[in-house]
């Protein structure tokens, strides 16, 4: 009874944590016709990528986005592209779709990763936060997560 108790509360602490998002994996981000274009569109420079792989094996990414956001939606294809160029398996990038805000007041859609806007890039190197993109990029999306990563 006791390993019962113990599992349910784990449960329901990992639901609490989970408010507001929801895992997606990227084949149905493009399923939206409009982000598809986007990233059909999309050419990555080559010799930026290229200096990114050899640093991408030890990298991972979560990425926080909503489809009813316009910067998402201009950010997340170039960001999947660049991925998919990068062909390199071994940096796991995890995608959460998050809520709207419930109201004004809420600061955060994700509390306990603090990602107060969206979209929301968070990069690691052996599970320490190397840098974020918030919302918008400074330069382009590639030209940042190359400033955050090396």
């Amino acid at each position: 009874m006791k390993h019962f108790l113990v599992i349910t509360l784990i449960l329901i602490l990992m639901n609490v944590s989970a408010w507001g998002q929801k895992a997606v994996n990227k084949a149905d981000i493009l399923l939206n016709p409009e982000w598809k274009k986007i990233y059909d569109a999309y050419k990555p420079d080559a010799e930026l990528i290229e200096n990114l792989k050899n640093k991408a094996p030890e990298l991972k990414a979560d990425v926080y986005f909503a489809f009813w956001c316009d910067d998402s939606k201009n950010h997340l294809p170039v960001f999947i592209k660049i991925m998919d160029t990068l062909n390199v398996p071994e940096f796991k990038v995890n995608y959460y779709e998050v809520d709207k805000k419930v109201d004004a007041g809420q600061k955060y859609y994700v509390e306990d990763m603090e990602v107060e806007k969206v979209p929301t890039f968070i990069f690691y190197a052996n599970d320490f936060e190397m840098g974020r993109i918030v919302e918008n990029p400074k330069n382009s999306l590639l030209q940042d997560i190359m400033i955050i990563v090396f």
